[in-house]
This record gives structure tokens, C-alpha cells and sequence, in this order.
């Protein structure tokens, strides 16, 4: 019971802050200003992490290395913390490709909670900053999505298919990253 109440509190302690620094990667990677509400909200949550890994980790190519090295770092923590707890890996294997399915997790639930917010906020106030800071952050994963399945009367089924692809392949990663194997 105590078990399950701490890995449950881990997971999500663990799971925000993995989101947050993939959030920062993905923000960099789009060049957005350093002034926008959600650049400034994940530098100030994952700046003590990130800034000492920034002299070590230089950003090249539009890649943020720090911010994905703290997010690995902080899956191998989730991990081992995991383990730590009662939750074991069948092999050593496991505990090598935990991590990455943990660092992978992380950015299918983001993007499958990303793009149902930005749903709504498209239904409630479309003209708002944030619908449009999604909308540029989604559209990569939404775009192939669009081009194969077109709107039918004015919807848009791509939202739709990518939360359902996203839950999916949640479905694999979530054992993974608990060192789980279907193999």
C-alpha cells in the first residue's frame, strides 16, 4: 500500500519535471523568445538542473543537449527510485532501456495532454497566445496526421487520431519504462 502511494507520488514528481525539460528542448527548438510565459515557466522550473549541464552540454543545430541530457538523468532517477521501491526489472537489459522508454513516456504524455488542451482552448478562446503556441508545438505531429486523413464538414479528425496514436503507443512505453519486456 505505502508502496504504491509512494510510486504513484514519484511518478508524477518525476513525470512534470521530465515534461518540463522536454517542454524546454522542444521550446528551444523552435527558436521561441526567451520573453514567452512558457519559455520563462520552464527556465525557471529546470534552470538549477540545466544550467550547470549547459557548460558541459553545448546546444548545436537547434538542439537543446542540456535539457535532454537532465531529462535522461531524471529518468535514471525515476529508475532507480522505481526499483528502489519494489518494482522490479527482469533483467539488466531493463534497467539499460527503462530510462530512454521513461524519457519517451514522457513526451507521449505530453503530447497527448498538449494537443487536448489545445482542443479546448481552440473551443473556448481561440485568439488566445497559448492556442497558438500549441497549435505551432503540435503541428508537426498533427500535420502528417492531416495529410492522410482530411477534414470531413469542417472537423478535424487529426487531434483525434493523434491522441488515439499517442495512447497507444503509450501502451508500450509505459511497461518499458517500468522494465517490462513483451520479449
Amino acid at each position: 500500500m505505502l508502496a504504491s502511494a509512494l510510486h504513484f507520488i514519484f511518478g508524477i514528481v518525476f513525470g512534470f519535471f521530465g515534461a518540463i525539460l522536454l517542454l524546454r528542448a522542444w521550446l528551444y527548438y523552435w527558436a521561441l523568445s526567451p520573453r514567452h510565459p512558457l519559455c520563462q515557466l520552464c527556465k525557471q522550473m529546470s534552470d538549477w538542473l540545466v544550467g550547470p549541464l549547459s557548460k558541459t552540454f553545448k546546444s548545436k543545430g537547434g538542439v537543446d543537449w542540456a535539457c535532454l541530457v537532465a531529462a535522461l538523468l531524471t529518468a535514471v532517477i525515476a529508475v532507480v527510485v522505481n526499483r528502489t521501491i519494489g518494482y522490479g526489472f527482469t533483467t539488466p537489459v531493463a534497467l539499460i532501456i527503462a530510462p530512454f522508454a521513461m524519457v519517451a513516456r514522457w513526451a507521449l504524455e505530453m503530447i497527448s495532454w498538449g494537443t487536448i488542451i489545445w482542443c479546448v482552448m481552440t473551443w473556448t478562446n481561440r485568439e488566445h497566445m497559448m492556442t497558438y503556441t500549441l497549435a505551432m508545438l503540435l503541428d508537426p505531429f498533427m500535420r502528417p496526421i492531416r495529410r492522410v486523413v482530411p477534414t470531413f464538414k469542417g472537423f478535424d479528425f487529426a487531434p483525434l487520431i493523434l491522441v488515439v496514436v499517442a495512447n497507444l503507443l503509450l501502451m508500450i512505453a509505459i511497461p518499458l519504462s517500468r522494465g517490462f519486456f513483451y520479449f
